[in-house]
């Protein structure tokens, strides 16, 4: 096992996981992955990544950071802003509720 030092280790999971680079070739859309990830982990991991979730956008500085600091979780979906890294949220956020 690789130890991963990140206060958000669920939500770097779901994005190398699925919201990788192969993403769009192995899912079609940001959609299909997170209905992937819903299928192949249990309530916990997934009420773990939206309480990660919470906890990221709730930071200092994430409303104009949210892109970078999604990225440097792993999150590969192309990300123009900080307004694009927040809608992505709000869809992980329905998907996996």
């Amino acid at each position: 096992m690789i130890y991963v030092d990140t206060p958000y280790p669920e939500l770097r999971q779901l994005f190398g996981a699925y919201l990788n680079a192969e993403f769009a070739g192995e899912y079609g859309t940001v959609a299909a992955a997170l209905a992937a990830y819903r299928r192949e982990t249990g309530a916990g991991h997934r009420a773990a990544a939206c309480a990660e979730l919470d906890r990221i956008t709730a930071a200092p500085g994430a409303l104009t950071r949210l892109d970078a600091e999604l990225a440097a979780l792993g999150c590969e979906v192309a990300l123009a802003n900080a307004g694009e890294a927040w809608g992505l949220a709000a869809t992980i956020r329905r998907a996996l509720s």
